[in-house]
């Protein structure tokens, strides 16, 4: 509820904000999405890659674990009954020790992607928030929204978002063409 209010009254704002601009100048408004100029951006799609083959690789490594231990509980379950005391708690201790490796496994392991996925799209974010700025006041916007901040409905004329795409990905190719060219 909360934030249907707060969206009607920066919808409000927003209209007095243009009818006043209106009034004293040309007023220019743009829209992008930016969840997919990041989505389209081509270094945001091999930061992804790379984020999917480290998460691909610790969730082998944690399967390869977590099958030992059900292999180890197995094991214990079935020769309960024909082990001594101190085997069955040494077995037991074992196999809690490697439930815990596995826990620090997967939280080292989760934290390394994001501490990688931070490293890779807060430069990606940068450049996209700079090309923004850059249009906007290259193309004299005087307002520039982010799409999925509450537009209900917006006039394609007002999308910048592939114009934005485009843009990026354009100035992507040429240091994508010469890595490419010295391999």
């Amino acid at each position: 509820m909360n934030r249907i209010l707060k969206l009607h009254f920066v919808s409000i704002g927003l209209l007095l904000l243009i009818a006043g601009a209106t009034a004293q100048s040309q007023f220019k408004f743009g829209v992008i999405d930016t969840q997919k100029v990041v989505e389209n951006y081509k270094q945001a799609q091999d930061a992804n890659e790379v984020l999917k083959t480290a998460g691909e690789k610790l969730r082998s490594q944690l399967e390869n674990m977590r099958e030992e231990i059900r292999t180890m509980e197995e094991r214990l379950i079935k020769q309960k009954l024909f082990l001594e005391d101190a085997q069955t708690d040494a077995l037991e201790t074992e196999i809690r020790q490697r439930m815990q490796e596995y826990e620090r496994e997967l939280k080292t392991g989760q934290e390394s992607i994001l501490d990688k996925e931070k490293e890779l799209f807060q430069p990606i974010l940068k450049k996209i928030e700079e090309l923004i700025i850059q249009i906007g006041k290259d193309e004299g916007y005087s307002l520039i929204l982010d799409k999925r901040l509450g537009a209900l409905y917006v006039d394609e004329k007002h999308d910048l978002t592939q114009n934005i795409i485009d843009l990026l990905n354009k100035k992507a190719e040429p240091a994508t063409s010469k890595s490419n060219d010295s391999k």
